[in-house]
């Protein structure tokens, strides 16, 4: 695929379509009656960019500053930007029966994480099933809830745009301060976090368990299994070390009852992964429990999946490799099988590509803002992971809305990065460097 002599490799296409999505969403924008008050240019780029990428910052209050209309285009330019606008693309083309071709696939198959081409048609119908079906449940469930307290349209409204709002991580929230109003809400949490963490799994991991639990294959992939376990521990693991980080910290979650300090940090343990709903807000909690949401933050979803984040086998794969290089070993290995040296590979250049982008980038917005840097930086992790956790501002908005433009350009650019990935932005940019057939020397260096 070429255009005017310029290749567009499928790392290229997928950042061009994100860019065309977010073109067309802010034009729409201004087409239909979005707003209930002047929004300036960059801040209805900002909140477009928010939803394609599903990040969730705000610097405009969605359930007061939009309209209904405004309302429902950010609610489609979440869902089609949670599934990947090459996915819905391809969806409607195969429904249509119009043949997919090589260069589509391949493209396709990068952008949902999916291995190979074989099968890969399949694997899309199953997904957007699995998609549609699992929002569907969750609009039922949380409709019929919320009519206890709601009139049925508004009910219905807020069922709807918070179901596909979670499934895909998005957090963006009509109510002003997310989830908070319903902090001690059992069934709520439950269910957000439900939809948070089926959305954020990876559409891999839940089609091979469907296959499996079909009899259709007698055993879990290496991948779906690390997956489950490493999510398993990052939530559990998480919710214990946020209960810890916030003891005695009485303006934090330790200033609530015991029943509403476990609900508060399970929940954050799920959402500060992925999605970016809260249920307390974030600025109260105390340093360190700010530091390790920034950590689980960069750790993110998993792959294929609807959060961000350099994911947890990139992580859980950095982590072993730097174990086997401690204990002498020659091999990284994970439930009896190796790890492939690419894949390490892989893993150890997102990881240090990542670390440099985010220091890079705040250091830029501190220097521009000259604000707090634990703010700065909590606010570069959480667009860089498409998270949308913010330490905030007044009414509810995100810290971004106290950003100059400059700053707020850096933090859009921040959500596109993260969203298309690193290293596919930085292969888009740089091009693929063509492998030598000549071997050099190798040279020992002192470390």
């Amino acid at each position: 695929m070429e255009s005017y002599g310029i290749k567009l490799s499928p790392p290229r296409v997928i950042i061009l379509s994100y860019i065309a999505l977010i073109t067309a969403g802010t034009v729409l924008f201004y087409l239909l009656p979005s707003t209930t008050r002047e929004l300036p240019f960059f801040d209805v780029l900002f909140t477009v960019t928010s939803a394609v990428t599903v990040t969730g910052l705000t610097v405009a209050d969605t359930g007061k500053d939009l309209t209904t209309a405004g309302q429902i285009l950010i609610l489609a330019l979440i869902q089609i930007g949670g599934l990947g606008y090459m996915t819905l693309t391809t969806f409607f083309l195969v429904s249509l029966r119009r043949k997919i071709g090589l260069r589509e696939r391949m493209v396709l198959a990068q952008a949902i994480n999916y291995p190979g081409l074989f099968g890969l048609i399949r694997f899309l119908r199953r997904v957007m099933t699995y998609v549609f079906l699992v929002e569907a449940v969750g609009f039922v469930l949380l409709f019929l809830y919320l009519l206890q307290k709601d009139d049925p349209k508004t009910a219905f409204f807020s069922a709807l745009f918070h179901a596909i709002s979670a499934f895909n991580n998005a957090g963006f929230s009509l109510w002003s301060q997310s989830l908070a109003v319903y902090r001690e809400d059992l069934f709520i949490n439950i269910l957000f976090m439900t939809l948070i963490v089926l959305g954020g799994i990876g559409f891999f991991v839940i089609n091979e368990l469907y296959l499996f639990t079909r009899g259709r294959i007698r055993r879990l992939s290496t991948h779906t299994k690390l997956v489950l376990v490493v999510t398993a521990v990052l939530i559990l693991g998480g919710w214990i070390a946020l209960l810890l980080t916030e003891v005695l910290h009485y303006r934090g979650i330790w200033s609530l009852e015991w029943g509403e300090r476990l609900i508060s940090t399970l929940f954050l343990s799920v959402t500060s992964r992925t999605a970016g709903f809260t249920t307390f807000e974030v600025s109260a909690l105390s340093e360190s429990t700010l530091f390790l949401i920034m950590l689980l933050m960069f750790i993110g979803a998993s792959p294929g999946g609807t959060g961000g984040g350099i994911k947890t086998t990139t992580f859980t794969v950095v982590i072993l490799s730097i174990a086997s290089y401690i204990r002498g070993s020659s091999e990284v290995v994970v439930f009896r099988r190796s790890i492939a040296k690419d894949q390490i590979q892989r893993a150890l250049v997102v990881m240090s590509l990542s670390v440099t982008y985010i220091a890079f980038i705040n250091l830029l917005i501190d220097r521009i803002e000259e604000k707090d840097f634990l703010s700065t930086l909590f606010e570069v992790v959480s667009a860089f992971s498409t998270v949308g956790l913010s330490m905030g501002s007044e009414h509810g908005l995100s810290f971004s809305s106290q950003l100059s433009t400059p700053s707020k350009l850096l933090i859009i650019l921040t959500m596109i990065v993260g969203r298309v990935g690193i290293l596919s932005f930085a292969i888009a940019l740089m091009g693929r460097v063509r492998k030598e057939r000549l071997r050099h020397p190798e040279a020992r260096l002192l470390m």
